[in-house]
């Protein structure tokens, strides 16, 4: 269990009480239970996050429901009659609409990213990783468009097999001309500062910012062992703009997992033969065709025009 809910869970169930996150956190510093690694100014928004999602995600399956806005408690003692009723009684959960943008996210000076990133090449995790290990990032506002930030997005592909989910993009996604009414094959989100935790010094929160995205995008439950891997990072400047370097994650999701439903504004969902060309990959938006392009060239040599080849990449 995250160690954030596990704080929650240890202080709930000691207090018998709902309580606020300000509160949970004031208590169990108080009673040491905090584990050192733990730390940030924000720590009290970071639990909100984890004990709300937990509620979304897992619904009736989570150790904890809201008994009012910002305000939680234990499942398990919905039926302890010893405490007050209003102790007890849950408020509605909303299905959350992730917020796409949150806050400073992590990018990369253009002009550092051009030393060791080609265009239109995959990059291996260990170069990119290198700059941010060697503090060559900064958190910058997406909203500025006056930086030479290269903003690194998470680029969730969703596997069964050799398939890959795909969708047709609605006014949810990216509001950009060249992204409304295409068809998509990722979930993406920008890695935010708030991201960025103890627990995934390796990558910056890469991986696990974009799939907690594709969990909320998709309604997917919690679940244990989920196989998500970083495969590379793709920067096409000429595709969709210099501000953006794909890091791309293979998410090889449930077997029971079937999208059947429209969420949100993810419309005509269907699985794609991912090792076969598309008839038309300008149906797809920037990004997707950036990466199927890529994937097409690394594994057949096929470069997006009818009938031709091109060398695969070393």
């Amino acid at each position: 269990m995250d160690a954030y809910l596990e704080i929650a869970v240890v202080i709930l169930r000691s207090e018998k009480r709902p309580l606020s996150p300000r509160a949970i956190l004031a208590e169990a510093y108080r009673r040491g239970v905090v584990p050192p690694h733990l730390h940030g100014k924000t720590q009290h928004k970071t639990l909100q996050a984890r004990v709300s999602e937990d509620i979304i995600i897992r619904r009736e399956h989570s150790a904890f429901f809201r008994t009012a806005p910002g305000r939680f408690f234990l499942r398990e003692f919905l039926t302890n009659r010893n405490l007050p009723e209003e102790f007890r009684r849950p408020v509605p959960t909303r299905r959350r609409v992730r917020e796409l943008l949150r806050g400073p996210a992590l990018s990369v000076d253009v002009s550092v990213l051009k030393k060791v990133a080609k265009e239109n090449k995959t990059i291996k995790p260990q170069k990119i990783y290198a700059l941010l290990k060697a503090e060559r990032y900064r958190y910058d506002d997406p909203r500025d468009k006056n930086t030479n930030s290269v903003f690194i997005r998470s680029f969730v592909c969703v596997r069964r097999g050799p398939s890959i989910l795909t969708y047709r993009l609605g006014r949810y996604r990216d509001d950009r001309d060249t992204f409304m009414s295409k068809r998509s094959i990722g979930f993406s989100t920008l890695a935010h500062i708030d991201e960025h935790t103890l627990f995934n010094l390796g990558d910056f929160g890469i991986v696990e910012s974009g799939m907690r995205a594709t969990k909320l995008d998709l309604d997917i439950p919690a679940i244990e062992n989920i196989k998500a891997s970083l495969s590379y990072f793709i920067w096409s400047p000429k595709a969709f703009g210099a501000a953006d370097l794909l890091a791309v994650i293979s998410f090889e999701c449930p077997d029971w997992f079937e999208p059947t439903k429209r969420r949100l504004a993810l419309n005509e969902l269907a699985w794609l033969d991912f090792d076969t060309p598309v008839n038309d990959v300008e149906d797809f938006d920037p990004w997707s065709k950036t990466v199927l392009l890529a994937h097409y060239k690394a594994s057949t040599g096929f470069n997006g025009k009818s009938g031709s080849k091109s060398s695969v990449p070393g």
